[in-house]
């Protein structure tokens, strides 16, 4: 048996800044960043998410079905963060107050993978279970290399088209119907839906995911990007819970205090929602505890999400997290791992 040992911020981190309409560097991480969505929280603007491997002038605006944003929101990737632009009103509007969740790949540089019967371009992070990876459909059945080594327990596609955008789940969570269902995370209407011909009715494997002929995963002569995702014990939790409608609080068990969760309701047309640790008026308790709302910037004073040491409990009624009986699906990040006191955590692969 292996160990290793990390800080959830060696690979995963959540700055935030004051927008100021000129160049401004987001610096003081701990690793460099490849893979960066941006989020105002006090202003107006649509979200940002941008890759290293892709490179600053192709951008998903993942609060709508559209092609590549080929604006340059992010001017260049540095050792221990990123430079905005100036006058960019989505990651860099003056006085805004501004979030970016950013992950941790493989520094920018990428290598072909051949494991698939197509060829992807991929980096990642065995690490952390993170990898983000380019290949071009073919619109037949087929198989694509994801690099992690294991096998991802989430998946999020995006071809450069402007009507898709993807949010693709695992076994694990939707145990009726693995690897058929998906759910569209350009769209705040969708709910789970099941289409055999997204993954091709198959489970990833440790080298592998399996793409049938949806334009969404597959389309020919796309080109499509994929974040690929696998549960690391003590850094990310990725699944669903049922929704109570009670106050007393549904609590979602992470083994971590979470920095950042995501959190979609799944049976019915309601916002995708966004909790993030330690920003202002978006404390960890109380009123203060709010969600950013995922198509726009205002918060959600009802929908309370409180941070725990060993996860996040649910203090709402609000169907967009804690709707009775209904099932949402979450990601998870962590900001602390349940430790010792040397304050590192020690995984078993």
């Amino acid at each position: 048996m292996a160990f290793i040992s990390f800080q959830p911020h060696d690979h995963f981190d959540c700055p935030t800044w004051t927008g100021s309409d000129s160049t401004t560097t987001i610096n003081s991480m701990a690793f460099k960043p490849d893979s960066i969505w941006i989020k105002n929280y006090s202003g107006t603007g649509h979200p940002v998410f941008n890759n290293s491997s892709q490179g600053i002038a192709k951008n998903w605006i993942p609060s709508g079905q559209n092609a590549y944003d080929t604006t340059n929101f992010i001017a260049t990737y540095t050792s221990d963060g990123f430079t905005l632009t100036g006058n960019i009103a989505n990651p860099n509007d003056a006085s805004d107050s501004y979030v970016g969740a950013c992950w941790k790949a493989n520094g920018g540089t990428t290598s072909s993978n051949t494991s698939g019967s197509i060829t992807s371009t991929v980096q990642a992070n065995t690490t952390a279970g993170f990898s983000v990876l380019t290949y071009t459909g073919t619109g037949s059945n087929a198989t694509v290399g994801h690099g992690l080594g294991v096998a991802p327990k989430v998946i999020i596609t995006k071809p450069n088209r402007a009507d898709f955008g993807a949010f693709g789940l695992g076994s694990s969570i939707f145990v009726n119907d693995p690897w058929t269902d998906y759910i569209e995370i350009a769209n705040n209407n969708g709910t789970t839906s099941d289409n055999i011909v997204f993954w091709n009715d198959t489970e990833p494997t440790t080298t592998v995911f399996s793409v049938g002929t949806f334009d969404h995963t597959n389309r020919a002569s796309t080109e499509i990007v994929a974040y690929c995702f696998a549960e690391i014990k003590g850094f990310s939790k990725f699944g669903y819970y049922s929704g109570t409608g009670n106050v007393a609080g549904t609590k979602v068990y992470c083994g971590f205090r979470p920095k950042w969760i995501m959190v979609k309701n799944s049976d019915s047309a309601e916002n995708w929602v966004v909790k993030v640790s330690g920003l202002t008026g978006y404390g960890l308790g109380g009123t203060r505890t709010r969600s950013l709302k995922y198509d726009d910037n205002s918060s959600s004073t009802n929908c309370t999400i409180n941070f725990e040491s060993n996860g996040f409990r649910l203090t709402t009624t609000d169907g967009k997290a804690n709707g009775t009986d209904v099932k949402y699906l979450y990601m998870a990040f962590a900001e602390m791992p349940m430790v010792g006191t040397n304050g590192i955590i020690a995984l078993a692969i």
